[in-house]
């Protein structure tokens, strides 16, 4: 009886017709030079030759292992705790479902032995593998166990102060930080309580709970993270700024420090900056094509100031970082005064505002005069004196960025005139004010169609009896849940025309320059918004939570 080879997983691809021969040749040639011990399916995969489903579908009909969707899967809780918490995490396996006295687990690397025998020893069953992907593992113990990840710490724990291990604490520290980059938060919050420490991620903007932990801990676990920032540890009566940057697999985060004294002790908020988030092409950031059109008209020229308006964490510093980078050529000289600097972008002389040594965005702005710039990014625009020195810069033959905090674009023009600008030096310096928000994206996988309310359709003005098609979320493991995966922008626009100019010369009221933008055929946040949900970008109930129903 002929012996019949098992095909590796390179060659089953190329029978597939998904890779081709010289692909696979260039792929083993680069595992053979590393000295880690990679795998095949994980190198095609960073190289966008293949996705992990495909790589587990080939994997399973290679090795005899079933591939399955944890997605179409309810887990029972009798199944679910014959494999304690901690080796769920530890080892990276999840009880799925028993069968007589085997229990089959949900695992990613069916090469690896150590997920089977852990759970083989710890349920005192035969175990027997099926192959998922990381995403879907790591959110279904997300929603089945939580998203905090074992510590051997948490708010029912009574530890003494006496017994706290320091390796502990910055073993703690090091996976709350690398568990919120996992989950692509911008924030940590450490909130010291009365009977425990909260601690937060903000993703995709909203705040959601990730573990607590036992008060015992405060002083070390705040000292620790203090440490690492650079800030100083005996000092607990005012607030700091510190700065950790923290390796990560083979990347640097770069996280920004701020504690603020509160009743039961030192709050923490890391802020977590990643520069490949930092910079975008404007259309990535979802700017309609129109839309970007006209942007991107207001960029060509030498001369005036382009504002971005919009709340905190509206994604204002994104845009103008994209469109710096964007502008970025060899013969601009590009420098910007910001508060703080977020990201280091290549190529562009960035500077950060230090009121302790006098640097201000006024001071700043007026020594950047003086360094022959072509550019000029200024952080934010909050008084008379530096807005005077932007109007200056820009009647000089200077272009200008700068963010201001009002609701809509056009508030933007009535707040100038509110801190003296003359109308005139408005309307021939302003080229023009981008009002933006940021709304979460459905998740792709689970987004549905569906045809919106008479009372849904009412808040947007819309009329009742129109049938219109629209999304919303349901939830799934690739989102945890959520319906939501990543943000999206909505923007609007109001560019200086003769019609604009006419009513900023009379001072007229925000809303009166609104209508006339609209009447010409501006598009605004809600329309922007209405165009992204019936594309199935966001949702109706997420654009109202986040601008308002129509007024």
């Amino acid at each position: 009886m002929a012996i019949t080879r098992k095909k590796n997983l390179g060659v089953l691809l190329i029978e597939a017709g998904i890779v081709e021969p010289e692909q696979l040749e260039k792929a083993l040639l680069q595992q053979s030079k590393s000295t880690d011990g990679r795998y095949i399916g994980d190198i095609l995969i960073e190289a966008d030759l293949i996705d992990e489903k495909q790589r587990n579908r080939f994997l399973s009909q290679q090795l005899h292992i079933p591939t399955i969707d944890l997605g179409h899967f309810e887990l029972e809780e009798s199944v679910l705790t014959m494999i304690p918490e901690r080796i769920v995490r530890e080892y990276n396996v999840l009880p799925v479902f028993k069968l007589n006295n085997t229990l089959n687990v949900a695992i990613v690397d069916p090469i690896d032995p150590d997920p089977i025998n852990a759970a083989r020893n710890a349920s005192g069953l035969k175990a027997e593998p099926l192959i998922v992907t990381s995403h879907e593992l790591q959110s279904a113990i997300d929603i089945y166990y939580g998203m905090s990840s074992f510590s051997g710490f948490d708010d029912t724990s009574d530890i003494k102060i006496e017994d706290i291990d320091d390796t502990r604490i910055v073993e703690l520290v090091d996976t709350i930080i690398e568990k919120s980059a996992r989950y692509n938060a911008s924030d940590v919050h450490v909130e010291p309580r009365e009977d425990n420490i909260r601690v937060r991620f903000r993703i995709d903007g909203k705040l959601v709970d990730f573990q607590n932990l036992p008060v015992s801990i405060s002083t070390p676990l705040i000292s620790r993270i203090k440490i690492m920032g650079n800030m100083d540890i005996a000092e607990s009566r005012r607030p700091q700024d510190g700065r950790i940057l923290f390796e990560l697999d083979s990347e640097r985060l770069d996280l920004r420090v701020s504690t603020y004294p509160t009743l039961y002790g030192e709050k923490i908020v890391l802020r977590l900056l990643n520069i490949s988030e930092s910079v975008h092409s404007l259309i990535d950031l979802g700017f309609e094509p129109e839309m970007l059109s006209l942007y991107e008209n207001m960029l060509i020229g030498g001369e005036g100031i382009i504002l971005v308006s919009g709340p905190t964490g509206s994604g204002k510093t994104t845009t103008l970082y994209s469109t710096l980078n964007k502008m970025d050529k060899p013969d601009a000289n590009i420098v910007t005064i910001e508060d703080p600097v977020e990201f280091d972008l290549k190529n562009i002389n960035q500077a950060q505002v230090n009121r302790r040594s006098g640097v201000t965005f006024a001071s700043a702005l007026r020594a950047i005069l003086r360094q022959d710039p072509d550019i000029i990014m200024v952080g934010e625009i909050r008084d008379e004196e530096t807005v005077e020195l932007a109007i200056r810069a820009a009647l000089t033959g200077h272009i200008v960025f700068s963010t201001i905090h009002t609701n809509d674009a056009a508030a933007g023009f009535t707040r100038l005139l509110n801190w003296g600008v003359e109308p005139f030096l408005v309307t021939s310096t302003v080229k023009g004010i981008l009002a933006q928000r940021l709304v979460r994206r459905l998740c792709k996988d689970c987004r549905e169609k569906y045809d919106a309310t008479p009372e849904e359709l009412s808040q947007f003005g819309l009329e009742a009896d129109t049938s219109m098609p629209f999304y919303r979320s349901k939830g799934c493991l690739t989102c945890r849940n959520t319906g939501y995966r990543g943000r999206v922008g909505l923007f609007e626009l109001i560019q200086m025309n003769n019609d604009i100019a006419d009513l900023v010369m009379q001072r007229a009221p925000g809303h009166k320059v609104r209508e006339k933008a609209v009447e010409k055929g501006m598009f605004t946040l809600m329309y922007d918004g209405l165009l992204k949900s019936q594309r199935g970008d966001t949702s109706l109930q997420e654009i109202l939570e986040t601008i308002g129903a129509e007024t």
